[in-house]
């Protein structure tokens, strides 16, 4: 099944190693590290059909910075073609989140720029996202900062990732705007 996969761009012998991986049921990423993400944006629907994609996707997501070359909608594709008890395996939900008895967590998006996009990375903390909001604009010279909420079901979300903060990868049906004080928009805040 493998041999259906589209290796376009990579190096015969790194193409072997991966079709190797995949035989043994190994993570596949660490031998492409750098053409690992448009490998699986080729091969996503083929590679959760042989149950290869959850492991080697949170490998990639976890590589990139930020999406822009490949757009959100290919992205939420591959999580939504992820095995859900799969991704949560690897990356749970529920395991540090202060749920509340209706099974909902509120979580929180710091954005600048001259539009704002509803990603899917999101903080349970407050002043992270206002922390990330003033980093993008700081760093990136970007305007118009701001803070968006929303509150979701544990089921909605794809996965957590613990990268200096406990991130969640969702897509929520709603958010709002949260009034942020302009004082607050600083990198020395306490976080």
């Amino acid at each position: 099944m493998e041999d259906r996969l589209d290796y376009t761009g990579l190096e015969p012998a790194d193409a072997e190693r991966v079709r190797v991986a995949i035989r043994c049921k190994e993570n596949f990423h660490g031998y492409i590290p750098s053409q690992g993400f448009d490998f699986i944006i080729r091969n996503y629907p083929m590679l959760a059909e042989m149950g290869m994609l959850e492991d080697a996707w949170v490998s990639a997501y976890l590589s990139k910075s930020h999406f822009a070359d490949h757009g959100a909608e290919i992205v939420r594709a591959i999580f939504e073609a992820c095995d859900s008890a799969k991704l949560r395996e690897l990356k749970p939900v529920a395991d540090s989140v202060n749920i509340s008895k209706s099974g909902r967590v509120s979580l929180f998006r710091g954005c600048a720029g001259p539009s704002h996009s509803m990603g899917m990375s999101w903080t349970t903390s407050l002043d992270k996202a206002i922390y990330y909001a003033a980093h993008k604009a700081a760093f990136y010279d970007q305007p118009s900062l701001a803070v968006y909420a929303a509150t979701v079901g544990l089921d909605e979300i794809y996965c957590r990732f613990d990268r200096n903060e406990e991130e969640f990868i969702v897509v929520p049906k709603t958010w709002w705007k949260v009034d942020v004080p302009d004082a607050e928009f600083r990198l020395d805040r306490p976080r």
